[in-house]
Order: C-alpha cells, then structure tokens, then sequence
C-alpha cells in the first residue's frame, strides 16, 4: 500500500473507532432492551406451552440469536446515518413519538414511525402553507417547533430503519417460528407459522450544532457530506459540527404463514418492505435538493407501508393453506431437533399413511395410535411422492430444552394432552378440518383501546 493511500484511509480509520466506541457506550440501555425482548419472547413461549405442552423454540437461544442480529443491524444503521450526514437535530422526535402512542391506543400495528412521521410531517408542510395567512402562528413556541421540523431527514431516517428492519427480516425472521392451528372465520383449522422476532438494535446517533470555526475539531470529512444538510442558520465565521451520542431501539417483527413456508414469507415481506424502504430515502434526497417533491414523500411514508401490508396479506390469501391433513394422510408441519421423531428420520413435509399398518386419516386419529402404540412403532408414509417407512422408538429422550409441561393440566383436557404428548415425541402435525385444538384470531383484542372503550360505551348506550 502506497503513503497517499494509508493518508486518505485514516479518517476512515478514526470514524470506525468513534463508531464502535460510541456503540460500546450504548451497552448500559442496552441490555434494558435485552430485558423487554426477553419478556416478548416468553409470551411466545408460553403460547407454545399451551398449544403443544412445551417450548418448541428455546429462550435463551431466541434471545441470543436475536441480540446477535440486533448488533449487526445497529451497526448497519449506524453507518448509513454517518454516511447520509442524518442527524437527529430537528426531526421532531418529541411530536412523533405521542401521535406513535396515540396511534398504538387506534390499533397496534400503527405504531410505527411511517404512521406517526407521516402525520408530524403533513402537519408541518400544512402550518407551513397557512404561516403567510396566520402570522399568529409564529407566536407559539411549538408551532414554530412543529414548521421547523427538517422533513427530509425525518423521512431518510424512516427509510433507513426500513431498510435495516428488511435485512434483519430476511436474515432471521423466519427463525424460531412457532407452529400454530389457525380456525379460519369459515370454521376449517388449518395450520400455520406464527413469526415473531424482537431485535434490539444499538445505535450510534448523530447531532449537529452550531460552533465557531476556530473551535471546530474531528475527523475531517468529503466535500460531498452531507447529502442531507441541516437547517440550520449559520453566521459569518461559524460552522456546523457533528457529534456521535448512543441510543438504542428495538425492532419487531410479526407475520402469519398461511400459504407459504416461514422462509418463503419473510422473504417476500423483506423484499417489500425493502424497495418501500429505498424508494422513500430516494424521495427524501429528491426533497432535500428539489422541495416541491416534499409532499410526496411525505404521502408516501404511510400509503407505500400501508401498502406494502396489504399487499403481502393479500398474497397470502389468495392461495390456498399450506399445511392442512386430509383423509389420504396426516401432513408433518414442523419436526422437532432430538426428539424421538428426528430420531427415526421424519421431516416436515412427509404425508403420513399409517401406523403399525392401519390407515390414519385426521392427526386426531394419528395422535390416538401413536399414543396408544407400545414403544416401537411402526410407521409408513409418502415424501416427495417417494413411499418410505420408518421404525420410531418412544423411549428415546425429547431434548431437556423441550420437556413437556403436563402440571397442571393444560386447557383443553384430554384432547390437548394428547397433542402434548405428540409434541413430546417431536410430532406437529397438519390439523384435519375440524381440530378441536385450536388458536382463533379476536379482533376485539387484536384493537386499540380507544376502539375497546367505544365499543364498550355504544353498548352501554
């Protein structure tokens, strides 16, 4: 390596220390994330407990896979925030988040900052367009605050938590799924993927200020950053400085595989979510050097997530489910690792034929001859239209990470225990049509509160 390009490298160098260092001094909240994570992740397992009498998906590899990615995707972001010149000045953090917890009271999944930033910028653009008509408005001090707000940034920083949102999901949301039965509103149960994944994300912040330019100090940067400036005034002899300060946030994840595998679904949601991701930091640059193209990207922000939503839940039901049990067979959803099934050499996807030679055509009837069965069974079934058979030994020990949970009672008596029992031995199978067993969506608990309220008070009245 030549002198020249060992100088040229070293700011580099210094804005890779500054980055890491400021990462490390996030590690204080960070582990406050860890801990509400770790809470997400225990409600998921308790469903699991209920469902099949066990944790299929361990917690604390949940939450270590989870922490490792979240790091990852914190580094990620951090980086592009440097790279953008994005800082956090003037954003109007302190308007986004009430309308998010405003929106989250509406219903849960709008709390998302496409939502609440979209509103906080279209109030802004709005105050904006009425301050030549109204000089009054220019009194309030929070007005003024709410029509500086630098709505470029604001929407590049949207965009870019998307994105880092997208590659997380594709990397790592379809881990850890949980098997679920699912009763359609038509009354059939058929089976699916609950997706659920927390990341807690580090970050390394960006602010600006006004210094002198005798004071100014740092790494020097190129003459093309920032690609995005910050509003703010400057006088002769005065420059902007930038400052790096931790922060920490967590991203979650939530889907519903219907019609297709836990790999397929997030794939397809990070593929969305991604081009919505870059084409809104686009329209944020095309703002920030052409403001009449403000307005769209602000309408973009919640109609291109609200889309990409409905989209993807759309394509999943326009096709048929994926894993349901029919009177030819019994489908495997999911095989456990260590366990007796795994064992034996069954995988998700065989159709299941019979059990010591007797034909079994609902997982109900599987369960019961399974259960039934001494230690070796014998059982025969179809994979990839191939016939196989295999001798499974009941007495092989389920991995200490997955004992079942069988006190006290789980709900659903004798029915769940039995799937309890299958779910010990490793076996998820596919429901047949009328499973007795079951998880049904509320859309009254699925709503916000002040949904909750209103309908308790309509009834009132």
């Amino acid at each position: 390596m030549s002198p020249q390009f060992l100088e040229n490298l070293m700011p580099y160098v210094e804005i890779v220390k500054i980055l890491l260092y400021t990462l490390f001094q996030a590690l204080p909240l960070f582990w406050l994330v860890i801990v509400i994570v770790y809470m997400q992740y225990r409600r998921a397992a308790f469903m699991e407990q209920q469902l099949f009498g066990m944790t299929i998906n361990p917690l604390g590899r949940q939450v270590a896979f989870s922490t490792l990615w979240g790091i990852l995707g914190g580094l990620l972001a951090s980086m592009l925030m440097i790279l953008l010149g994005l800082p956090l000045t003037q954003i109007g953090l302190l308007f986004i988040w009430p309308v998010a917890l405003l929106l989250l009271l509406i219903h849960p999944r709008y709390l998302c900052f496409s939502y609440a930033g979209g509103i906080v910028a279209l109030a802004a653009l709005l105050l904006r367009s009425l301050r030549p008509y109204f000089p009054a408005l220019t009194r309030h001090d929070v007005l003024v605050q709410l029509m500086e707000i630098h709505i470029p940034a604001l929407l590049a920083l949207v965009g870019l938590l998307h994105l880092v949102e997208a590659m997380l999901i594709y990397t790592s949301g379809h881990r850890g799924s949980s098997p679920l039965y699912f009763k359609q509103p038509g009354g059939e149960v058929v089976g699916a993927f609950s997706l659920q994944r927390f990341w807690p994300i580090p970050l390394a912040a960006l602010l600006a200020t006004v210094v002198a330019e005798s004071e100014l100090q740092g790494v020097p940067m190129p003459e093309w950053w920032p690609l995005l400036e910050p509003a703010l005034e400057l006088r002769p002899g005065q420059m902007v400085q930038y400052f790096t300060f931790p922060a920490v946030a967590a991203l979650g994840y939530s889907d519903l595989a219907l019609s297709s595998t836990p790999r397929e679904k997030s794939a397809s949601t990070a593929l969305f979510l991604s081009i919505f991701s870059l084409l809104l930091i686009g329209a944020a640059l095309a703002a920030e050097y052409y403001p009449p193209l403000t307005l769209v990207g602000v309408l973009f922000a919640p109609l291109g997530h609200e889309a990409v939503i409905r989209i993807g839940n759309r394509l999943e039901q326009s096709r048929g489910a994926r894993y349901r049990s029919s009177e030819e067979g019994v489908l495997l959803m999911a095989v456990l690792p260590q366990s007796a099934a795994a064992r034996a050499g069954l995988q998700a996807g065989d159709l299941l034929l019979r059990v010591n030679g007797a034909p079994v055509r609902s997982d109900l009837e599987f369960l019961r001859r399974l259960d039934e069965s001494y230690f070796i069974v014998f059982i025969e079934g179809s994979r990839k239209g191939e016939n196989f058979s295999v001798v499974l030994n009941k007495n092989f020990a389920q991995d200490e990470s997955r004992r079942p949970i069988l006190k006290p009672p789980p709900p659903g008596g004798a029915l769940a225990s039995l799937w309890h029992r299958g779910a010990a031995l490793g076996f998820i199978p596919a429901p047949s049509r009328l499973t007795p067993v079951y998880a049904q969506a509320r859309p009254a608990a699925a709503s916000g509160l002040l949904k909750k309220l209103w309908g308790r008070f309509t009834r009132r009245t």
